[in-house]
């Protein structure tokens, strides 16, 4: 899509640190759908590519002996879904392995059993972690009107005040 006055169209490349490169390409080639580009030299890095239909975008892992997190936020990557696949979210990382938590400075904590909607936007998402303690996200747009005085509601909530103000 082209934007007059826009020069870019988004993100294409990000770059983690891993402690063992491959437990990381296991998890984002076996459990997230990535397929391996390049491997660096020596072992100590690689280049994921993912590619859904013309559009592709690139994750690339390198080697550290340590991952440091200042904050629990720190290397958050979102990947994003269609609306139509919003109720298949936590299933689809339960069905690989992959438990869906609420961030760390969210109103609710523990387990996540349900997308969480960010009514400003809106958009409804679920976090986890990679192996290395990384936090992602998959997030879809929500063609509802905006709400930005809701912050942080479950998908089931949402979905019954959308209906409510639609009436």
């Amino acid at each position: 899509m082209n934007h007059p006055g826009r020069f870019h169209h988004g993100l294409y490349e990000v770059h983690l640190p891993v402690t063992d490169l491959n437990r990381a390409i296991d998890f984002y080639v076996g459990k997230l759908g990535f397929e391996v580009g390049f491997t660096g030299r020596g072992q100590s890095s690689v280049l994921l590519m993912y590619t859904d239909g013309a559009v592709r975008w690139m994750l690339g892992l390198f080697v550290v002996d340590v991952v440091m997190h200042r904050h629990p936020a720190e290397y958050h990557i979102s990947f994003r879904v269609a609306e139509a696949d919003v109720d298949r979210m936590v299933p689809y990382l339960r069905e690989r392995g992959i438990d869906p938590v609420h961030p760390p400075a969210a109103p609710v904590q523990g387990p996540m059993n349900e997308p969480i909607v960010h009514g400003w936007m809106p958009a409804a998402s679920v976090f986890f972690h990679d192996p290395d303690g990384h936090l992602l996200e998959l997030i879809a747009d929500l063609s509802d009107a905006p709400r930005p005085e809701i912050l942080y509601r479950p998908l089931s909530e949402w979905r019954a005040l959308v209906a409510r103000v639609a009436r």
